[in-house]
């Protein structure tokens, strides 16, 4: 019985096999090699779209009828197929063949794409359960083998004798089921038909020949498997191929620069017209390091959909950023900007940009300083800088010296700055630093001092020869966005911490503070105070008389301008000469001294001269020689009584305009006087140059004779006078005994409160008087002059 039920078990196995594997694996396999015709097709070669991108009637047609084929194939397959997971997957695999057999309208070449490459996938997922299954039944089948050995090894042992009675009978019976099998396994392989020849006795080895030979068949379907699936891959990879190609040669094809960003920020590709546009970027790389092209990668991160980049050459181009749905990423494309738009774009450029220093500009400074202010993130701090005694380097070197020369601090500005920062060109020599988070990275007294320090150690070449440069800073610090200061504000304070700065002579920098504000405050009070003076006519003239000493008399008198406010009452000249000067109010006041005392002059007895001091800034304002010309015309001044007073600060800024002025009015008549002479550092050179009429000893030597440093400077400067023939008179005397000691010198000339301190011009009278009385009486000294001075003096 045992042997009986082994044997119809492993013809039922053999059964099983042809109708549930071998059959159906055929037909699956059919169906691919259709659906694999179909892609090739319609996929590969997708010549059949229309210019819609649909698929054509007559392709489409081809289509469906190629799909009806493969649906018949694998209903039959189904047909012949147990339930299970296997069913439910062909299920799903004629839902999506049905889906594109029936799919109406247009059919687009991606559709079918996709619906295809489902297809395929299905029916290999297919064969290859069915391919499971096979090996599982052949599995079965060897042990059922196994087991009849088994038994017909058991039945001989134990029933040799039976088995011999019943062998006949046995070999009957079981011979036939066998070779059915045998015969039945050769059919399911393509073998010969059963029986064919085969001797009666080999029934057990036809029926393991028969197995073998379908094990054979089953490798053989697997192998085949195997090499059709590796030849689609390969298919597939070559098509992948094939169509990046394609799209390298369109984007290399296309005129306008083009690159594509991930949603990671990498650049996944671009065409060779971005790369020639950029070079040294590559795909791959991430857009946030590409620190050569920070305005490239700010516009890309940020996505932008219209903005002008500004280009190294100093092109510009347009760059619009376009979403890209494949990986969420963006596709920029650049544009060059039209004629038109690029000059205005170059224009607005220029607008903005020193011409000099290549530097932002005024306006550019005040607008970045404003959206700082205003939208900025971090506290910034702000530095104005000057140039000090720029205008001796152009008067000494030229201009293009002085040219080179601030573009050379402008670029050293920048780069002691840092690339965060913005460093521009305000005015002349007067540049401007707008510093992010200065006041944390180092605070910015210690970064300002570090400029000057820098400046200050390291020369600059200038015309071949090295300038040790001094710079003026003042700067306003820790500025916090959004606290209402503005840019006018901002600027106002830097620019009262630079005046503060430069007239620091040992440390030029100032940090502003409101006591600052208030100082300066009153100063414009003063500034505006005295241009209403101006207007006001509220100056007036106070003359202090010089004194003959040989011949006992006033010589003549030095006109000095006074002003009594109505506000401030009587204001020392100390107080408010500094601030005409620096304004250039003492231009106009200048003009009104020389006119009124001009005026005044002329009515006075001949004999007695008129001097009048000149500022440095006349002669740098307006024409110095026409005024004095016209007001000597106007006034019927004789020019030979007039006496031009002129320190030697006029000679710092050009010197030879300064002495072509000076000749000049010497050839007019007038009389060309140094004053404060000796305190300067190269007064003798100048005489050298310049052949003055008289020199002014100044009172700081007079004030003090019995040093000996300062009586040897009176006796050198009265020495010098006699050699060259030059009138000598000296100022501040004060004392009966500094009289004496000059007139012991040589001095003929003095001027003093000891003779009578500056007066209004209704008083001139009453001083001559006074003096003449004074010597007359003994109040200066005897009537003649002693024949030594004291040993104290001497000495």
């Amino acid at each position: 019985m045992l042997v009986l039920r082994s044997n119809r078990d492993a013809a039922d196995i053999a059964t099983a096999m042809f109708d549930h594997g071998i059959d159906p694996l055929d037909r699956l396999e059919q169906a691919s090699r259709a659906l694999n015709d179909l892609e090739k097709r319609f996929v590969d070669t997708p010549t059949a779209l229309t210019h819609s991108g649909a698929l054509q009637s007559d392709d489409g047609a081809a289509l469906l009828t190629g799909l009806t084929d493969i649906v018949g194939s694998v209903r039959g397959a189904i047909g012949s197929l147990p339930d299970g997971d296997l069913t439910h997957q062909l299920d799903t695999l004629l839902y999506s063949i049905n889906r594109l057999r029936t799919a109406d309208g247009d059919v687009t070449h991606r559709f079918v794409k996709r619906e295809l490459a489902d297809i395929v996938r299905d029916v290999e997922g297919a064969i290859n359960v069915i391919r499971r299954d096979l090996i599982a039944m052949r599995d079965l089948s060897l042990r059922e083998r196994q087991a009849i050995d088994r038994a017909v090894l058991a039945g001989g042992a134990s029933g040799l004798v039976i088995g011999l009675l019943l062998l006949a009978y046995l070999s009957r019976s079981i011979s036939r089921p066998i070779r059915n099998a045998a015969s039945a396994l050769r059919m399911v392989g393509g073998g010969a038909m059963a029986g064919k020849g085969a001797l009666p006795g080999d029934m057990m080895v036809d029926l393991e020949a028969a197995i073998r030979f379908v094990e054979t068949v089953i490798e053989n379907k697997d192998r085949s498997s195997r090499l059709q699936k590796n030849s689609s891959a390969a298919h597939l990879l070559a098509t992948v191929e094939r169509q990046q190609k394609r799209l390298r040669v369109a984007l290399d094809a296309l005129r306008k620069p083009l690159c594509l960003v991930d949603d990671k920020g990498r650049l996944t590709d671009a065409n060779q017209e971005f790369l020639r546009l950029f070079p040294g970027l590559r795909a791959g790389t991430a857009v946030a390091s590409w620190s050569e092209h920070p305005g490239l990668a700010a516009a890309l991160l940020a996505g932008t959909e219209d903005e002008v980049l500004e280009l190294e050459d100093g092109s510009s181009c347009r760059i619009r950023c376009h979403s890209n749905p494949i990986d969420n990423g963006i596709i920029a494309v650049f544009d060059e900007l039209a004629g038109e738009e690029s000059a205005q774009r170059e224009l607005e450029r220029l607008t903005l940009q020193d011409s000099l220093t290549g530097l932002p500009n005024r306006d550019a400074f005040y607008n970045a300083l404003q959206k700082a202010l205003h939208t900025g993130a971090d506290p910034i701090s702000v530095f104005v800088i000057d140039v000090v005694a720029f205008k001796n380097i152009n008067t000494t070197l030229g201009l293009i010296a002085g040219d080179d020369l601030l573009r050379q601090v402008g670029e050293r500005l920048r780069t002691l700055a840092g690339p965060d920062s913005i460093t521009a060109r305000l005015a002349g020599d007067e540049f401007g630093l707008i510093l992010p988070g200065a006041g944390e990275a180092m605070g910015p007294e210690r970064f300002g001092r570090g400029i000057v320090q820098d400046f200050a150690r390291r020369p600059i070449a200038v015309a071949g020869r090295p300038l040790t440069i001094r710079l003026a800073v003042g700067v306003v610090p820790d500025i916090a966005p959004g606290g209402g200061m503005d840019a006018r504000t901002v600027m106002r304070d830097c620019e009262i911490a630079l005046e503060t700065a430069k007239k620091r002579s040992t440390d030029p920098f100032c940090v502003y503070a409101p006591e600052i504000q208030k100082e300066h405050q009153r100063r414009q009070d003063m500034e505006r105070d005295l241009r209403e003076a101006l207007t006001r006519s509220e100056f007036e003239l106070h003359f202090q008389p010089f004194v003959d000493s040989k011949r006992r008399r006033v010589s003549g008198f030095e006109a000095l301008v006074r002003w009594n406010s109505p506000t401030r009452g009587r204001v020392s000249p100390g107080v408010f000469i500094p601030i005409m000067e620096e304004t250039g109010l003492i231009v106009s006041l200048g003009q009104f001294v020389l006119r009124d005392a001009c005026r005044q002059a002329a009515r006075w007895p001949e004999g007695l001269s008129l001097s009048i001091n000149l500022s440095p800034r006349q002669f740098d304002s307006g024409n110095i020689v026409a005024d004095v010309r016209d007001i000597l015309a106007e006034t019927k001044l004789d020019p030979k009584r007039l006496q031009l007073e002129v320190t030697e600060s006029l000679f710092l800024s050009d010197a030879d305009k300064v002495l072509d002025i000076l000749n000049a009015l010497r050839r007019m008549g007038i009389t060309i006087s140094m004053d404060d002479f000796g305190t300067g550092y190269s007064s003798l050179g100048y005489l050298s140059r310049f052949p003055f009429d008289k020199i002014k000893i100044d009172q700081s030597f007079v004030r003090d004779l019995t040093r000996r440093e300062n009586m040897a400077i009176v006796r050198a400067v009265l020495g010098l006078g006699a050699s060259m023939k030059l009138s000598v008179i000296a100022e501040g005397v004060e004392t009966v005994e500094q009289m004496r000691v000059l007139e012991s010198e040589g001095c003929e000339e003095m001027q003093g409160y000891l003779f009578s301190p500056p007066r209004p011009a209704s008083d001139l009278a009453k001083i001559l008087v006074e003096v003449r009385e004074g010597f007359q009486d003994g109040r200066f000294g005897p009537s003649t002059p002693l024949d030594a001075p004291s040993a104290a003096l001497r000495a």
